[in-house]
């Protein structure tokens, strides 16, 4: 009974194995890329534009310089 369950789980682990590099190796290629026509499935209408801001904080970054650099 232990055979069994052994071999079975060795198939298991090869097959996902197996599987894994597959999927890995077709979108890795690139031949096969997604065709979906956006511009006929979407629309996109920006009308209107007002910035909110939500509290007060304004962080500052001071960049410090070399003054030595020519």
């Amino acid at each position: 009974m232990e055979s069994v369950v052994l071999c079975s789980l060795i198939f298991a682990a090869v097959a996902a194995v197996l599987v894994c590099v597959f999927v890995i190796k077709r979108y890795k290629s690139g031949l096969f890329s997604a065709i979906y026509p956006l511009e006929h499935y979407t629309n996109l209408n920006l009308t209107h534009r007002e910035d909110i801001f939500l509290s007060r904080h304004v962080t500052r970054v001071k960049v410090q310089t070399d003054s030595r650099k020519k």
